[in-house]
């Protein structure tokens, strides 16, 4: 019988697939230019649910370890505070609803702040969950959000492009709203903003706000220079790269999710053995996974599409070219997941930032010399991007694990 972090995974394996369905679902009802709408409004949506500004990594890192009472405190000044950044998120919709000139694009600017604060208000609730070991919540919430936004899907042919963005936003407010409902999260007592709490948050927090941050600027980066210089529908051309890319990052954010509170609290009793053990089954998972990912392309991947969306088997081209970039950089979360246990990013931002720093330097020449990337170039920057970061973020590892030994998950205890 499957114990409950096997399960939690599990499901979170059985959304993505739904996840799948909805994506393969829009390739068949929706052309290469609404295909390039909804990749420039799912990135949004993703970039807005990262404007916490460290309060989801801070505060989960203290949910970890908290009792029942400061838990609360947590959770009260943590709604505080989305209330404010919900209101800052409103007022930018209100400009950007001035700045288009579609009902179409209205609806998508309106949708898209709606799904973005939602997106917010998901991530907190899913690390909430965890910290307190409500795995079982979340699959049944989980359960719910996605039926929602797939029983959407029937009504695509009314209109493709927004009935596309309501079933993409329809997810996380499901969420947010079954959660809440079911009282699988607490709920704020009060809107209190507690400066000293606020500054052990943030202090967790808000150097790892910046690595996720980078991740998303290098999304942006990426679809907005795309949908610019080369317009959206040759932006729709990546879409299958873009869903195999968010599906492939799902199960190392799963696992990386359930062994962080372990690893915590094993570091924190002083269980050496048992720490190098649950990085040892992370990073077993993780190559499994790979090499799993690298079969499942090459055997796979052109058949299925054959079968399914045979039109969008010239687009495997840019999936084949992100892959192995992406394998690599998934490789060095079991590493990076050090950083988060001793609270020390030093690398983490390095890495990241020289990321984003690479990612800006390759699109700004483009711009500056006047020299058109082609998605081929585009796919293959990023490709380098992943495989800078994972190499800093190993470098800084092991310099890391120097002085904590603790961290070495090869060596027997």
């Amino acid at each position: 019988m499957m114990n409950t972090r096997t399960a939690f995974v599990a499901i979170g394996l059985a959304v993505n697939l739904f996840v799948l369905l909805r994506g393969v679902v829009f390739m068949t009802a929706l052309d290469y230019e609404a295909l390039g709408l909804i990749a420039l409004v799912q990135s949004v949506i993703l970039f807005t649910g990262m404007l916490h500004f460290g309060l989801l990594n801070g505060g989960y890192r203290l949910l970890c370890h908290a009792g029942p009472a400061y838990r609360q405190r947590i959770v009260n000044l943590a709604w505080a505070l989305f209330a404010a950044i919900a209101l800052a998120i409103a007022l930018a919709a209100l400009v950007a609803l001035t700045q288009v000139d579609t009902a179409l694009f209205r609806a998508a600017a309106l949708l898209t702040a709606i799904g973005g604060i939602c997106t917010l208000l998901r991530a907190w609730m899913i690390n909430e969950m965890v910290a307190a070991g409500r795995l079982k919540a979340i699959n049944i919430v989980n359960a719910i959000s996605i039926a929602a936004s797939l029983s959407v899907l029937p009504f695509l042919g009314i209109d493709p492009p927004l009935m596309a963005i309501i079933s993409i936003v329809i997810q996380p407010v499901l969420f947010v709203a079954a959660a809440l409902a079911a009282r699988a999260v607490l709920w704020p007592t009060k809107l209190k903003y507690n400066r000293r709490l606020a500054r052990l948050v943030f202090r967790a927090g808000f150097i790892l706000f910046l690595t996720g941050l980078s991740v998303q600027l290098i999304n942006q980066m990426e679809r907005w220079y795309v949908g610019g210089e080369l317009g959206l529908e040759q932006l729709g051309r990546l879409y299958l790269a873009f869903l195999f890319l968010t599906l492939f990052q799902m199960t190392p954010n799963l696992l990386e999710q359930v062994f962080l509170p372990g690893i915590v609290r094993a570091r924190k009793a002083g269980n050496i053995p048992e720490v190098r053990r649950e990085m040892r089954n992370l990073l077993l998972f993780n190559l499994g996974y790979g090499f799993a990912t690298i079969i499942g392309l090459a055997l796979l991947a052109e058949p299925i599409l054959a079968w399914f969306l045979p039109s969008y088997i010239p687009d495997l081209r840019w999936v084949y070219l992100l892959a192995p970039g992406l394998i690599v950089f998934a490789l060095s979360g079991p590493f990076a997941i050090v950083f988060n246990v001793v609270i020390d990013y030093t690398w983490y931002v390095v890495a990241y930032g020289l990321g984003t720093l690479a990612t800006a330097l390759g699109f700004g020449i483009a711009l500056a010399t006047g020299y058109t990337l082609g998605l081929d170039h585009v796919i293959l920057l990023r490709d380098g991007v992943y495989l800078l970061m994972a190499l800093v973020i190993g470098y800084g590892w092991w310099n890391l694990s120097a002085r904590h030994r603790e961290f070495r998950p090869l060596v027997r205890s």
